[in-house]
């Protein structure tokens, strides 16, 4: 054997031996990917029978909310008292939900203290024709000695003993030492919480382990224990607001239609409010709300079934597999090419193989350690063959990566004398996009610290990765504002280079419109509103500022006018404007619509702005012939007539609305107050 052969056997087992170790790094990458795996197959809503009344921010503001009803109904009332609240409510809503034929109900509210209408709560309780499961919590206590013990906080006596049909499960869950909430035990013996066997004690079960007995399916599940199947994010559950039950418009409404909504399900009542009950857990999907996770463990428990993982034994299994795999192929396959894609077929079949058993099985594969595994020998046989120029080439590309994307990278490496020359400095025409956030300093004023940047991190994620996509160069971050160019490493040709910079502009406009969409469920997001202005000239590109601290930078006419038709966005009502430039060498790709002759902020002379409204190999819109007629009678001072033309237009998207709409407010105030003189300019007196 060769002494290449013999390093690239080494390498694979060395892969082997490494990533079959339970590294807790490893272990959590591991975890991570499940959890991937789990938000890839994404939400299922397949009739669940578990539906959530949550105890919300809301709840406890009826009063000023909907004070006639809160007079009429005394439960209302009584929810606007302070936590925790009269029982009264809650054999109020185990009456209710009893009358309207739900399957069970599921209080993951701990009722352990003493409190106003306990003998009417004990009393509904006792006459409950349906199942009702209470919860109750451990509690692992440590006195200064380090001596730890655990204790129980129960429903009271009254609650738990008050019929048959009523029973009791612990609602405690506890996260991986990540702490992400993923798997679930069913049952347990207080001991166990202390690392002691379980002994004489006798198992008891969780919350939803009870609901599932009592529904007749838990004898299945109660074997083993196993990963949550989670339906989907917070939110994923159907929820019903706790006041809607007594609210006669909401309880007779289209939804609820008098309580059917609630016939044959399970439910659960807890709390919703991150800010009152700190009942958050972080899972999988993201932060979940107790009440939504008890329902999720329900649901599993009723029919969908919990996840299993597989042994450990099949993990080293996997990683001896893969990492041999990976010699046989660097060993055999000819050329660095060939090694690496066929590598990359081998990854994409377990990929594809875990996530369908994931699909069609419930089970949860390794992925982590075998791909980790595969790759290292994989690329270990690879540098054995190829060190230098792979050393070399790797070393360009991390240099690269931090102002390009992947593709435009392996252009310079291929060509260096490109970035040379940019390196030095030298005058190139570029497409110029400048990027900014609506009210960010407003927003960093309200917003706590650390959900602003978790937030703003989203946002700039999202949307660089629109820009590299398009093959852009970040140039900087200036807050929460990005400046890319098109042209200046590398260009594809002046009419490319803009198409380019205009098809990114609008993903990344898509791309925030999907963010807002998803962070509306969100308690911890609030919307956000962007924009972006486009601008094609000539620059000054190099390395420019002091020795110890040099920046690879763009300079020009064409930086400092994208940053004012970004800043024009915010009066002109659209969130993208680009210069004449570019609209005249995107036409190709984009179809624009004039907007204004715009005398920008510190300009001297106007500019003629322009926003994408389609691509231009779709058809005219029917609007379009009209808007321009419109335009140009607003441009020659005929308002009146402007205004009429623009009222029978039909925009057919949100960005034509928004254009048409800004050209009729304009026509407006200019026929309310002409101009002594008129030469079609809008000016600009702020950036």
């Amino acid at each position: 054997m060769s002494s290449g052969r013999r390093a690239i056997v080494l390498c694979a087992f060395a892969a082997a031996g490494f990533f079959a170790l339970p590294w807790t790094w490893l272990r959590h990458w591991e975890a991570d990917t499940a959890d991937f795996r789990l938000r890839l197959r994404g939400v299922t809503r397949d009739a669940s029978p578990v539906v959530i009344v949550s105890i919300e921010e809301s709840s406890f503001s009826l009063a000023e909310r909907a004070p006639d009803a809160a007079r009429r109904e005394p439960v209302l009332a009584r929810m606007g008292q302070p936590w925790p609240w009269d029982r009264r409510v809650f054999a109020a809503v185990l009456d209710q939900l009893a009358r309207a034929g739900a399957r069970a109900v599921v209080f993951d509210v701990v009722f352990a203290a003493e409190t106003a209408g306990d003998p009417e709560f004990a009393a509904a309780l006792a006459a409950s024709p349906v199942p009702v499961i209470l919860a109750r919590e451990y509690v692992v206590s440590e006195t200064l000695e380090g001596e730890r013990s655990v204790s129980t906080i129960e429903p009271r006596t009254e609650f738990a003993g008050a019929a048959p049909r009523v029973r009791t499960g612990f609602a405690n869950v506890w996260p991986d030492d990540d702490g992400v909430v993923r798997d679930t035990r069913l049952a347990l013996a207080p001991g166990e919480l202390l690392g002691d066997a379980p002994g004489g004690e006798a198992a008891e079960p969780s919350l939803a382990l009870a609901a599932a007995r009592v529904l007749g399916g838990g004898a299945a599940v109660e074997a083993r224990d196993g990963l949550i199947n989670f339906l989907g994010p917070d939110g994923t559950v159907p929820r019903v607001p706790i006041e809607n039950l007594f609210l006669p418009d909401r309880w007779n409404g289209s939804v609820l239609a008098r309580g059917e909504f609630f016939r044959d399900r399970i439910v659960v009542v807890g709390p919703w409010s991150e800010v009152r009950f700190k009942d958050y857990h972080a899972t999988p999907f993201g932060l979940m709300a107790g009440a939504e996770l008890q329902a999720n463990l329900i649901a599993s428990l009723s029919g969908r079934g919990l996840l299993w993982a597989a042994p450990a034994w099949l993990g080293w299994l996997a990683v001896a597999v893969a990492a041999a795999l990976a010699g046989v192929v660097c060993v055999r396959a000819a050329g660095a090419v060939r090694q690496s894609l066929t590598l990359l077929a081998i990854l994409g079949a377990w990929l594809v193989l875990a996530q369908g058993v994931l699909l069609a099985a419930g089970g949860v594969l390794p992925v982590a350690a075998p791909v980790l595994a595969l790759l290292t020998a994989g690329v270990g046989g690879i540098a054995v063959r190829y060190a230098g120029e792979q050393r070399q080439r790797r070393r360009l590309r991390t240099l690269l990566g931090s102002y390009v994307s992947e593709q435009i990278a392996e252009v310079i490496v291929n060509q260096p004398e490109s970035l040379a020359a940019a390196m030095r400095g030298e005058r190139r025409p570029v497409t110029v996009l400048f990027s900014d956030l609506r009210g960010f300093t407003r927003l960093s004023e309200e917003r706590p610290p650390d959900a602003l940047v978790a937030q703003l991190n989203e946002y700039m994620h999202a949307t660089v990765d629109c820009i590299l996509a398009e093959g852009g160069t970040v140039q900087k971050f200036i807050g929460d504002a990005i400046l890319a160019v098109w042209g200046d490493t590398h260009s594809a040709g002046a009419a490319e280079d803009a198409s380019r910079a205009v098809a990114a502009a609008l993903a990344m406009d898509a791309a925030l419109v999907r963010l807002n969409a998803e962070w509306a469920a969100r308690p911890d997001r609030v919307p956000l509103r962007m924009g972006v202005g486009l601008q094609h000239g000539v620059v000054t590109v190099g390395n420019i500022g002091h020795p110890r601290r040099m920046e690879f930078g763009v300079l020009g006419d064409a930086v400092n006018t994208a940053s004012r038709l970004e800043g024009a966005t915010k009066h002109l009502g659209l969130p993208l404007l680009v210069g004449a430039p570019v609209a005249r060498l995107a036409a190709g790709r984009f179809r624009f619509a004039f907007v204004a002759r715009v005398r920008l902020a510190g300009r001297a002379a106007p500019e003629e702005v322009f926003t994408p409204i389609g691509r231009a190999d779709e058809p005219e819109p029917l609007w379009q012939n009209g808007y321009q007629k419109a335009v140009a009678l607003l441009q020659a001072g005929d308002f009146a007539a402007a205004r009429a033309s623009l009222a029978t237009l039909v925009p057919d998207t949100p960005r034509a609305r928004e254009l048409v709409a800004f050209q009729a407010q304009r026509a407006d105030a200019l026929a309310a107050h002409p101009p002594a003189s008129w030469d079609g300019t809008l000016r600009l007196e702020e950036k």
